[in-house]
C-alpha cells in the first residue's frame, strides 16, 4: 500500500478531507518535517486526524448511547479553570484520608500500613507490578485503574469533573517550572524541598548515571503539603526502603523534578516518533515502556523519573497523585494511536502476563478476566480497549 506524500495543514477542511484516509490507513510521520515534529504542529495535527476517525468510527456502530457529543472529556489540568483544578485536588486529597473500601477485616492484618481508599490503589499497584508491566495488559490495565480513580473521586468525595491529564511534553525544558507545580491552592502541589550536596546516581538497571534533581525533599507547598503517605518506598535509589512491602510508614509526600529525562524520553517529538513510528503494536508497546533498544526509559518511565520521589518506585509509585495524570497521558497516547487505524488497533493484544516473560506464561486472549484486587473486580480484557465501548465513555482534548 502506497504512502501518501503530502503535508497536512491545520484546518477544518484539511483533515476533513484525510479522515477516510486515515481510518484506512495510519498517517506516516514523512508526512511531516522535523521541525513540525519538534514544534508540535505533527502531535497537533495527529491528534485532529485520530479524533476525526473516532467520530467517523462512533457513526458507524449504529444507535448506541455514548456518542463522541456526550462522552466525559478529560482535559490537562492547566487548561481547567481553577475552579476545577481545585475541585480534583480537594477530591484526591479526600481519597487519602477516606477509609479503605474493598479490603476484608481478615485481609487488613496482612497489610498494615494501608490506612484508606488511596493506600488500597497503591497496595493493588504493589501486589500486581510484575503482572502489569512489560506485559499484554499493561495500557488496558492502566486505563482501567485511572478510570475507577476517577470514578471514586465522584462517588467517595463528590468530585463533578473528570479525570486531568498532564502532558509532560509541555514542560520537558524545565518540569520543576510548570505552572502545574507553582505550589498554590490551584496546582499540583509543589517540588519537594531542594537537597543540595548530591552526587550522580547510577542507575543499575537502565545503566545510566541520573544526575541529581532539583528537590528531593518533601512537597512544601499546595494542596499534598500535608498528606501523609503510608507504604512504600520499596525501590528507590538513596532511600529508606523499607522491608516488608505492606508495613505502615508514615511520611510526606517526595518529588525531584528533573529535567535530564524529561529532554530526552518526554519531548513532543519524542511523543510524535512513539505515535508514528511504531505501525506494530509491539513496537508501540516496547517503544512506550523503554524496552526498545537505545531507550531505557521511554515516554512512561522518563515520566516517573520526571517527577522522581515517590512517583518514580517502580511498585508504589500511585502515592503520588500525579501517578494518575502521568497516565492519563500514557492513555491519550494509546487512544490516538489505536484511532490512527482503528480497524486494526481497537482490539489488538501481544504478550503474555509476566513483566518481560519472566517466569514464562501464556500469551495473553482478549477472553482473558484481569485481576485489579482492592481496586475492583476481575474485568474481561476485551472491555478494557475501547473508550468509548462498556462503562467508559471518555476522551481526551
Amino acid at each position: 500500500m502506497a504512502i501518501i506524500k503530502m503535508h497536512f495543514k491545520t484546518s477544518v477542511a484539511a483533515l476533513a478531507s484525510i479522515s477516510a484516509l486515515a481510518v484506512a490507513q495510519a498517517p506516516s510521520i514523512d508526512q511531516w518535517t522535523q521541525q513540525e515534529i519538534n514544534n508540535g504542529t505533527a502531535w497537533t495535527e495527529v491528534t485532529q486526524i485520530a479524533s476525526e476517525n473516532q467520530i467517523y468510527n462512533l457513526g458507524t456502530r449504529g444507535d448506541v448511547s455514548c456518542q463522541y457529543g456526550n462522552a466525559k472529556v478529560r482535559k490537562e489540568f492547566r487548561y481547567m479553570s481553577n475552579e476545577d483544578r481545585k475541585a480534583f485536588t480537594d477530591a484526591a486529597t479526600c481519597l487519602m484520608k477516606t477509609p479503605p473500601q474493598h479490603m476484608r477485616a481478615d485481609q487488613a492484618k496482612n497489610y498494615p500500613g494501608v490506612k484508606s481508599r488511596h493506600d488500597e490503589y497503591v497496595a493493588t499497584h504493589i501486589n500486581m507490578t510484575m503482572n502489569i508491566h512489560a506485559t499484554a495488559d499493561f495500557l488496558a490495565w492502566h486505563r482501567n485503574f485511572i478510570w475507577h480513580y476517577e470514578s471514586d473521586l465522584k462517588t467517595l468525595c463528590g468530585y463533578e469533573g473528570t479525570l486531568p491529564y498532564w502532558n509532560w511534553a509541555l514542560d520537558a525544558a524545565a518540569p520543576q517550572d510548570s505552572p502545574l507545580f507553582n505550589g498554590d491552592e490551584y496546582s499540583m502541589g509543589s517540588n519537594g524541598e531542594y537537597i543540595s550536596g548530591r552526587s550522580d546516581t547510577y542507575l543499575y538497571t537502565q545503566g545510566i548515571n541520573m544526575p541529581p534533581g532539583t528537590g528531593g525533599g518533601c512537597v512544601n507547598s499546595g494542596p499534598f503539603k500535608s498528606v501523609q503517605l503510608h507504604l512504600g518506598p520499596l525501590d528507590l535509589p538513596n532511600a529508606e526502603n523499607v522491608d516488608s512491602n505492606y508495613q505502615y510508614n508514615p511520611r510526606c509526600l517526595k518529588r525531584d523534578f528533573n529535567s535530564f529525562f524529561s529532554n530526552s524520553y518526554n519531548t513532543i517529538s519524542n511523543v510524535t516518533e512513539l505515535v508514528l513510528e511504531s505501525i506494530y503494536l509491539e513496537d508501540f508497546q516496547d517503544r512506550m515502556q523503554g524496552y526498545a533498544s537505545g531507550d531505557p526509559f521511554g515516554v512512561h518511565g522518563g515520566g516517573h523519573w520526571t517527577v522522581g520521589g515517590d512517583a518514580s518506585d517502580f511498585h508504589s509509585s500511585p502515592n503520588d497523585p500525579l501517578f494518575f495524570l502521568h497516565h492519563g497521558m500514557i492513555d491519550y497516547i494509546w487512544t490516538t494511536w489505536q484511532n490512527l487505524d482503528i480497524y486494526r488497533r481497537q482490539l489488538i493484544i501481544k504478550g503474555t502476563s509476566t513483566l518481560g516473560n519472566s517466569p514464562p506464561s501464556a500469551e495473553m486472549t482478549l477472553d482473558d478476566m484481569i485481576p485489579f484486587g482492592f481496586v475492583t473486580g476481575d474485568v474481561e480484557f476485551r472491555k478494557l480497549m475501547d473508550t468509548f465501548g462498556d462503562a467508559y465513555c471518555y476522551r481526551y482534548e
